[in-house]
């Protein structure tokens, strides 16, 4: 049975159906948008939250990098002193093994030996003495000063011990220094690297948020549009249906004037032949026909 074919109160009732299920699929719409606004907003608010993430993030990874950096250069330095501590190290070892052979090469104390050279000088200067006594007393003085020289040499030997010891309690003060520098930036960096693997996972995560964010939203996206499409179809649709109920009245109401013009035709023929044959007619009947034009208007 085809629209044109339906009855008045059967389009109306087509008409009411369409409309109830057009007020249920603009209900639907309405509720897809609202939460269409609500994913938007949430969406938005997790891409800002991003963009501050990955700045911490970007800020702990630079972080990491100028430690690591801080970390090679004071380790290098900490290899650099070690080198030198060791070096002074080995040369206070050294001097220290000369300064023991010297002073034992010598075994006398150096006032006992400047002692004996004056008493020999003295000897010299004071006592008779032949050619070979003499010869043997400068040779004596000879050899306690050679041994004097040792002393001497001992001496300064220790003194640059000293200075070499100090320079290596500051190589050795340096290293430790250096150690427990690196302790601390080997501590920090492992709080970096945890604040770096704790932001990359909760970039991950929102990120992850955001993508099916994204997803619902396309799928309600796409359902408005399909809503959208069937509202149009059913208006389109209510609006045919109301053209063909005009057209129903319309055609109703010509049918109607038709018969009844019909129907004035007849009675005025009626009429007519009455008057031809000289009966009287209601005024009713002559109006008729004077409105048919069968009769002339009778003047005023």
């Amino acid at each position: 049975m085809t629209v044109l074919n339906e009855s008045v109160g059967s389009l109306r009732q087509r008409e009411n159906e369409l409309r109830q299920m057009l007020s249920k699929l603009k209900e639907e719409r309405r509720s897809l948008i609202e939460e269409l606004k609500q994913l938007r907003a949430k969406r938005f608010e997790l891409i800002d939250k991003v963009r501050k993430e990955r700045e911490s993030f970007r800020e702990a990874v630079e972080r990491k990098r100028k430690m690591q950096d801080d970390l090679e250069r004071i380790r290098n330095e900490r290899r650099e002193a070690l080198e030198r501590f060791k070096e002074v190290r080995d040369e206070v070892i050294k001097l220290k093994e000369e300064y023991k052979y010297l002073v034992s090469s010598v075994g006398i104390p150096e006032k006992v030996l400047r002692r004996r050279i004056a008493r020999l000088e003295r000897r010299i200067e004071t006592s008779p003495l032949n050619r070979d006594q003499e010869r043997d007393i400068v040779m004596q003085i000879s050899q306690y000063e050679a041994m004097l020289q040792n002393l001497n040499r001992a001496k300064s030997l220790k003194r640059k011990i000293l200075e070499l010891m100090a320079e290596m309690e500051k190589w050795r003060f340096f290293v430790r220094d250096a150690g427990e520098r690196i302790g601390k930036i080997k501590e920090e960096l492992n709080k970096v690297y945890d604040e770096i693997t704790s932001r990359k996972e909760a970039l991950e995560k929102m990120n992850k948020e955001i993508d099916e964010l994204t997803e619902e939203i396309k799928k309600r996206s796409e359902r408005v549009d399909k809503l959208s499409e069937e509202i149009e179809k059913i208006r389109a649709d209510i609006m045919g249906i109301q053209e063909e109920i005009k057209k129903r009245f319309e055609a109703t109401l010509a049918s109607s004037k038709e018969a009844e013009k019909e129907i004035k035709e007849k009675l005025a023929e009626e009429a007519l032949e009455k008057y031809r044959g000289g009966e009287k007619l209601s005024i009713e009947e002559l109006k008729l026909l004077i409105e048919m034009g069968l009769l002339e208007k009778p003047p005023s």
